[in-house]
């Protein structure tokens, strides 16, 4: 399910990511026929959306699709990730958002999911994530109240959360962009730019090292730049 690949990203992921990103000045427009995607019902506010990081101004882009059961994500989250948001998305450069992709082989990818965008509404989701990625076993004994005490969230909020089938829904609603957009394996990472108003990628699957994102984010940034 982890399999390395490079694919042309299908255009139906480019309107849902452009409605994410809300980057100013930035539209979209499919370039072959078929039906969009709706975002997913938390990223339609992107005030509220806290699974973003860096710049709306950020003309080079990553989606990330992650299983939070995941080894490989893990590996991806503890050994590149904090670099990557070191040089390219604190800096501005680069903005990045992280969807859901629970495979089905994970049966606790799905509730860790929402927790995580439980955290989230309370303006923890990172912490909260990157604390999943570090002990995975967590999932399996189900402590997500717990964690969230750790963390000082409102835990009559949290649970609410936990029980909202809208929230469920909208991991769900994650899968099927990736789905529709022929993404099938975790980490799964769209990398590419705004060009002439149009978001322009290709998809990269594995947890690759930092220096791979580096070239491929370098020679993005310079033709932005040209």
């Amino acid at each position: 399910m982890h399999r390395n690949v490079t694919a042309t990203l299908p255009a139906l992921l480019v309107p849902a990511f452009m409605a994410l990103a809300g980057a100013a000045g930035c539209a979209s427009t499919a370039r072959t026929a078929g039906t969009p995607v709706s975002a997913p019902a938390a990223a339609k506010n992107p005030a509220v959306d806290q699974r973003m990081l860096g710049s709306a101004a950020a003309q080079v882009m990553i989606i990330e699709f992650t299983d939070l059961q995941c080894p490989y994500c893990a590996r991806f989250a503890r050994d590149t990730w904090p670099l990557l948001r070191q040089r390219y998305v604190d800096t501005g450069k680069v903005r990045f958002a992280t969807r859901d992709l629970p495979l089905p082989m994970h049966e606790f990818a799905l509730p860790a999911a929402v927790a995580a965008r439980c955290a989230g509404q309370q303006g923890k989701f990172w912490e909260y994530r990157e604390a999943l990625f570090r002990d995975q076993s967590l999932l399996s004994q189900g402590r997500y109240a717990e964690l969230a005490a750790e963390f000082g969230l409102d835990s009559a909020r949290f649970e609410n959360c936990r029980a909202d089938p809208t929230v469920l829904a909208a991991v769900r609603a994650d899968a099927a962009l990736a789905a529709s957009s022929g993404i099938a394996s975790t980490p799964s990472f769209v990398i590419g730019r705004v060009v002439n108003g149009e978001f322009e990628g290709d998809v990269m699957s594995g947890a690759k090292p930092f220096e791979v994102f580096q070239q491929r984010l370098d020679s993005l940034l310079q033709q932005s730049q040209q």
